[in-house]
């Protein structure tokens, strides 16, 4: 994204700072930009580096001057600009325990928004250029602009309440750091300020625009579907629902394809969005990999029926892998290793399931992330 726009602005007077996933490698840039490699999706010391950058660079802005934002998913993780009353360890605590609840995006990022000093438009405040373009890169179902990278440069329609609310209906709020509940509780309580809400007369100088999406990828993965002669059919975009039941809905539409005859021609039905996982075991794995290996066992034993699921930044959970592949002859080739899916779904070890059948799907990182793409091939 930076270098696309160095090309098309190469000759301007540019300041930049690039900020990416330390799994990511990046090409060095020119003096002009700095490069900062931050934790995902847990924060780290490195992103509070680069936080710090952004937010010197923004008040040093000039009011005749363009802010260009690049924005994508994972900006959230890897720019934990936290309030002086939160120190990193306890954002760390409170991420790993939301990323187990199987909170969605959503209830992740309205916490999110409450402990930042740039998320939830707070950017927008910190900067005084006359205008602010915002080039928007959709992970998220639905495309809410609060809910990409926690809303960087848009306006916050949760409040403390709400995000008070998330952690007690996931169950995590006994679990959170005493220094998170306090500034929430004090934000319930008035006594420090909450995110700009919609309407805010500062943002009529923010220009938002969502350059890629979820629809992007599904629309592409028909495409080359349809050049291979299979019909292909994008249902939606916007998956929002537990993997495994993700995984049991992929395999029902192949068993009432595969019902209706032989006699039609190949099709594909793709679905892009996100999915979350209950973690209860210590096992290796992702939302994807569990979406497949949900899946399998309902497939099993049908003829021409391939179910697949990935990441489009070429990363599932914590593992290497960006998804799986599985067919109707997974299951008993399992079976035939001892192998039984019900087992490594209890342990959340779906990567190394796969791994054992060589069904893992391993892209490396893609450098974009427009969310999850999921399919069901019928040939």
């Amino acid at each position: 994204m930076m270098r696309a726009v160095l090309d098309v602005l190469d000759h301007s007077r540019i300041d930049g700072i690039v900020v990416a996933p330390k799994a990511q490698p990046i090409d060095r840039f020119d003096d002009r930009i700095k490069l900062f490699q931050a934790g995902h999706p847990v924060p780290d010391r490195d992103g509070l580096k680069a936080a710090r950058a952004v937010s010197d660079a923004l008040q040093e802005i000039r009011q005749d001057e363009l802010l260009i934002c690049m924005i994508s998913g994972g900006a959230s993780a890897m720019l934990p600009s936290l309030p002086s009353d939160i120190p990193l360890r306890d954002e760390q605590t409170l991420t790993k325990a939301m990323l187990e609840s199987a909170a969605t995006i959503h209830e992740i990022n309205t916490v999110r928004r409450h402990i930042s000093t740039l998320r939830g438009g707070r950017l927008v405040q910190k900067c005084r250029a006359n205008t602010i373009l915002s080039l928007i890169m959709s992970d998220v179902p639905g495309d809410f602009l609060p809910d990409i990278a926690s809303g960087l440069t848009t306006e916050d329609p949760s409040t403390y309440d709400d995000a008070i609310a998330v952690l007690k209906r996931r169950e995590v709020w006994p679990k959170t750091p005493e220094t998170v509940r306090n500034h929430l509780l004090r934000g319930s309580r008035r006594i420090i300020e909450e995110t700009p809400k919609p309407g805010a007369r500062e943002f009529g100088r923010v220009h938002n625009m969502i350059i890629a999406n979820a629809r992007t990828a599904c629309l592409a993965a028909a495409k080359l579907l349809s050049l291979n002669h299979v019909k292909a059919e994008v249902l939606t975009s916007c998956v929002e629902m537990r993997a495994s039941d993700l995984g049991r809905f992929l395999a029902s539409m192949a068993r009432e394809r595969r019902e209706r005859g032989d006699l039609l021609p190949s099709s594909a039905y793709i679905l892009g969005g996100e999915t979350t996982v209950q973690v209860k075991g210590n096992g290796v794995g992702g939302r994807n990999q569990e979406t497949v290996l949900s899946a399998s066992k309902s497939i099993a034993g049908l003829q021409g029926v391939t179910v697949a699921a990935l990441g489009t930044d070429g990363v599932d959970g914590n593992s290497q892998a960006a998804g799986a592949i599985a067919d109707g002859r997974t299951l008993t080739r399992a079976e035939r290793r001892g192998l039984k899916p019900e087992d490594f779904l209890y342990q959340n070890d779906s990567y190394r399931f796969f791994r054992a059948l060589n069904d893992n799907l391993i892209t490396g990182a893609t450098g974009t992330n427009v969310g999850d793409i999921y399919l069901t091939i019928v040939i």
